[in-house]
């Protein structure tokens, strides 16, 4: 008979997420992770699997809620202008308010992992299709209401968005100035005009 879980599954993987968020996957040992989750190695293996394993189901999980959030950003906007720049403005909100910002972990993954693991490629590039259809869809929408002029590409814009936004969570590890953010989020929105 298969022992009940002495711990809950959820709260495991958002503490194991920030561990793996704040310092990256080679950052973290399983020692440390075993002790951040006070539970024992052969619950960690049990539940989760190895490292990578449990490595790959934070990113997941990261990756759904960013989905779902940035999707409903959009789901009830009235103003893809001002959608899209709440979206951006709240990346530096973020570096602005922490002395020491980690950023997004899809991002920081990509950096760390994907050029020598394809299933964590697979994982942040499925991300990256998502939200650039996200995008491209609010701003198809936006054409059809004409707040945006028909003649723009919404798959080259929202394409240029991502990159925008990956750029802005790179910066936000060192730059700590609100007029270069200000500046940037200017020029992407007015792209929009």
């Amino acid at each position: 008979m298969a022992r009940n879980r002495e711990f809950n599954t959820d709260d495991a993987l958002d503490k194991a997420m920030l561990l793996f968020w704040n310092k990256g996957f080679n950052g973290v040992s399983t020692q440390e992770i075993i002790d951040d989750l006070n539970i024992s190695k052969s619950s960690m293996y049990g539940a989760f699997g190895d490292k990578m394993e449990l490595f790959t189901l934070t990113l997941l999980r990261y990756s759904s809620k960013i989905i779902v959030d940035i999707n409903n950003e959009f789901e009830i906007s009235q103003n893809v202008k001002m959608t899209f720049k709440k979206i951006l403005s709240q990346i530096y909100k973020e570096a602005l308010s922490k002395k020491l910002n980690n950023g997004c972990f899809i991002v920081n993954s990509t950096i760390e992992l994907a050029p020598h693991n394809k299933k964590i490629a697979k994982i942040v590039s499925d991300h990256r299709t998502k939200l650039e259809d996200i995008f491209e869809n609010a701003i198809n929408k936006a054409i059809e209401k004409k707040q945006v002029p028909a003649t723009k590409n919404a798959k080259q814009i929202s394409c240029f968005f991502c990159n925008t936004i990956n750029g802005m969570y790179v910066d936000s590890k060192y730059i700590r100035t609100k007029t270069s953010y200000e500046n940037t989020i200017n020029t992407v929105i007015a792209s929009l005009d």
